[in-house]
């Protein structure tokens, strides 16, 4: 009996370990690593049968290099364009993967997320992303940002593909590829785009158009039950917000989540990279933790972006006291504790089985990133392209350059992966019957 994916080509993300090729992560300090060993989800795959023939460029260390170095750009790799404009605004650290996979360079590929990495590029470039449950895919073997936040989930052009990536390497015995099972006919959807005001600009009105044409539409023609309101305004501003009380309005409280989330994030990294790397069986440069990194791009000048040349999230990351740091804890117990009970409150509130939104604009939505905090499934679906006609405007995270693309949102509840993804192929169906 042989798997669905046996003999299938996969790219994977160079931040997943292999027993035969270099991860490096983009990084000139890596060249030419080799861990030694499979990354989990890398024996998953060849015990299925398939074939890993390559690594993905991706954004050097995850965007940990620094601040301001562009979405997609590496040292190693040089700057990954976008599929289907060619333009410099392929999404965030999956890029590689996600052009990859448009390209059709494999049949599937496999990205990494801690915040927006295997969304934002799927999204950009037109092919369907999968960030699943949190634990639900092992992150051993991988190079890590944060052991709490980072997933791997599976980046390919149809959903039917993504569900036969995800049933290899999740754990336990799922049938992912039973796409049939749950029917999304009397499912109650929440939608949380800002119609009104979005429409007000020039940048995301074509995008707000195509989505609230779809969801009070199709969706609905589908058999689905739309909630539609401010439902995270709602049940935010109605919780007991005791570690953001300072905060008035539903705008300002990404911003400190965010701040603390990126505390998180270096703690984490300052002790997970030294030791993944001290798992390597061979790094040419010596590099073996944090401080010998930072100092083997301080005397290699050619290793870092010439823009922006000064290793400040690294450093950053460097002055924290690691996982010893005494406000580590409390930050990650803040962090989880009310993205968790904001998020469950809108679910559990208007009796939801999926939340569905879209990007219109640089920042964002909020249900997004309390879902990521959270550890909520979440899939982005190929919706359009922005036009020709469209006014140029790019931001670090977000551009309507024409051609580059837009996407439907979905997030489902902790363990309803196979749900998400039902919900989503009868979606792509009627997309694709539609265009």
């Amino acid at each position: 009996n042989l798997s669905t994916l046996h003999g299938i080509p996969v790219i994977i993300k160079d931040n997943i370990c292999t027993s035969d090729m270099p991860t490096t992560v983009g990084a000139l300090a890596l060249k030419g690593a080799e861990s030694g060993f499979d990354a989990e989800i890398a024996r998953r795959l060849r015990s299925a049968g398939a074939i890993i023939i390559g690594k993905a460029n991706m954004h050097e260390f995850s965007g940990l290099a620094d601040k301001n170095i562009p979405d997609g750009w590496s040292c190693l790799g040089g700057q990954v364009l976008n599929a289907n404009s060619g333009s410099a605004h392929p999404g965030m650290s999956s890029s590689g993967s996600a052009c990859a996979a448009a390209l059709g360079l494999a049949a599937a590929t496999i990205g990494t997320e801690t915040t927006w990495s295997i969304i934002s590029p799927s999204m950009h470039q037109s092919v369907v992303g999968f960030r699943p449950t949190r634990g639900l895919c092992s992150n051993s073997g991988i190079v890590p940002i944060s052991t709490t936040f980072d997933t791997p989930g599976p980046i390919c052009r149809s959903v039917e593909d993504v569900a036969a990536m995800l049933e290899v390497i999740s754990k336990g015995n799922n049938n992912f590829c039973e796409l049939g099972a749950f029917k999304i006919e009397g499912a109650r959807a929440g939608t949380t785009l800002n119609h009104g005001s979005e429409l007000n600009s020039k940048d995301s009105a074509h995008v707000v158009r195509h989505f609230t044409s779809f969801v009070f539409g199709k969706l609905r023609d589908l058999g689905c039950v739309v909630v539609y309101g401010d439902v995270v305004s709602d049940k935010l501003l109605s919780s007991d917000r005791t570690f953001y009380k300072h905060c008035s309005t539903i705008g300002e409280v990404g911003n400190p989540l965010l701040q603390d989330h990126y505390f998180v994030n270096s703690c984490e990294f300052k002790d997970g990279i030294g030791e993944i790397l001290s798992k390597f069986a061979q790094i040419p440069s010596g590099v073996h933790d944090l401080k010998s990194l930072i100092e083997f791009n301080e005397q290699h000048p050619d290793a870092l972006d010439p823009l922006t040349p000064t290793q400040k999230i690294m450093l950053e990351c460097s002055g924290t006291g690691g996982l010893a740091d005494p406000n580590y804890r409390p930050y990650l117990d803040r962090l989880l504790t009310f993205s968790e009970d904001i998020v469950s409150r809108i679910f559990s509130s208007d009796n939801l089985d999926f939340l569905i939104t879209s990007v219109t604009g640089p920042e964002w939505p909020l249900i997004y990133e309390l879902a990521m905090l959270s550890g909520y499934p979440t899939i982005s679906i190929p919706l359009g392209k922005h036009p020709s006609s469209s006014s140029y405007s790019a931001y670090k995270n977000f551009t309507n350059h024409p051609g580059v693309g837009y996407s439907l949102i979905l997030i489902g509840k902790p363990g309803d992966d196979h749900k998400l993804l039902c919900y989503a192929k009868q979606i792509e169906d009627i997309l694709k019957t539609n265009q």
